[in-house]
């Protein structure tokens, strides 16, 4: 599980959906919550929460992106590789850490090593935020 310290930036509901703009570590990100915001009532501009997101999760990219709809992009440097027959767990680094677990049938095919630029993007709904305890 990846956890990121993140400040709020700001907060918009309609009934029970939440879009939450935070930054961390540079960058901005967004979470899409579907969530009371009566039962989240630790969502203030300014206040800090933690961004929380599975490894399976994040999608990696190499290269120019394009124009996507995808939000959250975290541009870093692979620093470990943990090939497996199956999977292969990639850490990337981009002011804080942050893992991606993807076959590596594609690690192969996108030929991804230690030291190489990468963008690890994450949906906003696949971000959860939590209270900082």
């Amino acid at each position: 599980m990846n956890v990121l310290k993140a400040e709020i930036l700001f907060f918009k509901t309609s009934g029970q959906i939440i879009i939450c703009e935070l930054n961390t570590h540079g960058e901005t990100a967004t979470a899409v919550i579907l969530d009371s915001p009566a039962d989240m009532d630790y969502l203030t501009p300014g206040g800090h929460v933690n961004m929380l997101f599975k490894a399976t999760e994040v999608i990696l990219a190499v290269g120019d992106l394009g124009t996507l709809s995808l939000n959250n992009r975290f541009k870093g440097k692979i620093t470990s590789m943990d090939t497996g027959d199956i999977f292969t767990s990639i850490k990337i680094d981009f002011g804080t850490g942050i893992e991606s677990v993807i076959t590596t049938k594609s690690a192969k095919r996108m030929n991804l090593e230690v030291g190489m630029e990468v963008t690890a993007l994450v949906k906003a709904n696949e971000i959860a935020i939590g209270k900082i305890i």
